[in-house]
């Protein structure tokens, strides 16, 4: 049954690898004909309304879900996965074999294996969502002063906000390129600015965007020098990503340790157990096994947030 589930996680990961390689290969030759994924739709179809609902539906902006789910929702949307079922089934099963022999290597017994492979089959897709999520922030923050300058230069020439959002959703690449076309579509659709922006807010999960949003709301209702006040939140932007890059770097020798600290107990028990197998029977055997190991975890799972709280900073 092992040798089976063996060879069905390599023929499941040979297809991944050529499905990976195979959209590598045509995402490369897609940069050189459009900056981001909105204009290469637009590219395929005039229909800016249509574009408009096509890329709320594949980055499932557009369930509909229980209200304990709206949350789980969010962080989807904002991760900026594309929703493709096929994908998702291949995915899952690749993903389900290859944490069931994982498990299977590690834990012997039974008793344990199951809730270990439940909970992981759980955890690990809540885990690719949640980095995915932190690295689309993160690009997006990295192009956002970028984006505004690009605005600036629009406003500056004479032209109005709508037509200077547009003109970033034209120049940048993803994720803000496609972002900022979502919110010149809804502009243009009828959308009132502050709507917009809420909605820009929803989709990013970008903290700051809370700053552009009532800067340019004030200026809405106040009036003002608009090119100023975005050459500002600019200024204060990369300045904020500048302390950013200078406590990560501050604290990188922690994070280093903390991350090599937690997955060192489980390298030592791979190497331990790859060498002499029976190493470990009498703990197995003596029926404690599944007490220690679960003290164990627990003892590691508060250590583990200790270490973040110490590795991470409020600034």
């Amino acid at each position: 049954m092992t040798l089976l589930l063996l060879y069905g996680a390599v023929f499941v990961a040979a297809l991944i690898s050529a499905e990976a390689l195979l959209r590598g290969y045509f995402r490369t030759s897609e940069r050189t004909k459009a900056v981001n994924h909105r204009l290469s739709l637009l590219a395929g179809n005039e229909n800016h309304r249509e574009i408009y609902r096509d890329m709320l539906k594949e980055r499932g902006a557009e369930w509909r879900s229980l209200p304990l789910m709206q949350r789980l929702r969010q962080y989807y949307v904002q991760s900026g996965i594309k929703f493709d079922g096929k994908r998702f089934v291949l995915y899952g099963v690749a993903g389900a074999l290859a944490i069931w022999l994982t498990v299977q290597f590690f834990v012997p017994i039974n008793l344990i294996r199951i809730p270990v492979f439940l909970a992981a089959c759980l955890l690990i897709p809540v885990i690719v969502v949640w980095r995915a999520r932190a690295t689309r922030i993160r690009k997006f923050g990295e192009k956002l002063p970028e984006a505004l300058d690009v605005a600036n230069r629009s406003l500056a020439a004479g032209h109005p906000l709508p037509a200077a959002i547009s003109l970033v959703a034209r120049e940048m690449p993803d994720p803000i390129g496609s972002e900022f076309g979502l919110l010149s579509d809804e502009l243009t659709y009828g959308v009132t600015l502050d709507d917009a922006l809420i909605n820009l807010n929803d989709r990013v999960g970008f903290a700051d965007l809370n700053l552009l949003a009532i800067s340019l709301s004030v200026q809405a209702g106040t009036g003002g020098n608009l090119v100023e006040i975005l050459q500002n939140l600019s200024k204060t932007l990369r300045d904020r990503f500048m302390l950013k890059a200078k406590v990560k770097s501050i604290s990188a020798e922690g994070r280093i340790t903390a991350i090599f600290m937690s997955i060192y107990p489980f390298l030592l028990y791979g190497m331990i157990n790859a060498l002499s197998p029976d190493y470990f029977d009498p703990v197995w055997n003596s029926g404690y096994g599944s007490v220690i190991v679960t003290s164990l975890l627990v003892v590691m799972a508060i250590g583990n947030v200790i270490l973040y709280k110490m590795v991470n900073f409020e600034y």
